[in-house]
């Protein structure tokens, strides 16, 4: 094939183009995908998702989140490139640890929200020995007449997964708010969370993954929420959120 042929080709597909007898393709993807990107699926004939940054994570949306490894992508952030279920969207890593608090006091160290506004993710640090750090979910716009539950799944600094089923319910003051420990998180890790979830009779969790999020509760209005989580469960995880309150 000659150079002017095969440069001819490259460009139809990099901008979408295609001869007339040929059926319409994703195009290589080019709705919102990155310049490096598009030359990259073109160059391997590879056809690319439209991009969907910047969309509210929904059921329908959000397994489209992630992108495909690019050559020269840091290896560390493979994790990033891996689909994400649908319903989960990332949360920025703590980058710095921050300043010394006072003893017994939590900073506020990181701050973001959920895509769609609905949730806001406020972590806090308190100094000890070794750093500890702590989540406080609040959530606006969201009908909170029945508790919703919002997961959190990181990878500890020991390589742990965890997995943190953070329940919130209509409180009698303020915004529907819970606050929980974050075991294991530290500066740098990568973290992910689902949007947040109506509690009903078919809800199903691991027994385990529940046990240890009950324990994470940090104030009354977080175990109060599990309180009215386990009115709505199955007989089985109802036994679970009890024991660990008592």
């Amino acid at each position: 094939m000659s150079a002017s042929v095969f440069a001819q080709r490259w460009w139809r597909s990099f901008t979408g183009g295609r001869p007339p007898q040929l059926p319409r393709t994703a195009g290589r993807g080019r709705e919102g995908n990155s310049l490096r990107l598009r030359v990259w699926a073109s160059f391997v004939g590879r056809d690319l998702p439209p991009s969907r940054r910047g969309m509210a994570p929904t059921y329908e949306t959000s397994a489209g989140l992630s992108r495909p490894a690019l050559p020269g992508d840091d290896p560390r952030n493979q994790q990033r490139a891996s689909p994400l279920a649908p319903g989960w969207f990332e949360l920025p890593p703590l980058l710095t640890g921050g300043g010394l608090t006072a003893s017994g006091s939590d900073a506020v160290v990181l701050e973001t929200s959920a895509p769609d506004g609905r949730a806001r993710f406020l972590v806090r640090r308190r100094d000890g020995l070794r750093p500890e750090y702590s989540l406080e979910l609040v959530l606006r716009d969201v009908d909170a007449a029945r508790p919703t539950v919002t997961a959190v799944e990181y990878t500890t600094a020991d390589g742990v997964g965890q997995v943190l089923l953070v329940p919130v319910a209509r409180g009698k003051v303020g915004p529907p708010a819970s606050y929980v420990r974050l075991p294991g998180f530290a500066v740098g890790t990568a973290w992910t969370a689902s949007a947040p979830a109506p509690v009903t009779s078919n809800t199903a969790w691991d027994a385990a993954t529940v046990a240890g999020s009950v324990r994470a509760a940090l104030n009354e209005a977080t175990r109060d929420a599990w309180r009215q989580v386990a009115e709505l469960v199955r007989d089985d995880l109802r036994g679970v959120i009890e024991g660990e309150l008592a």
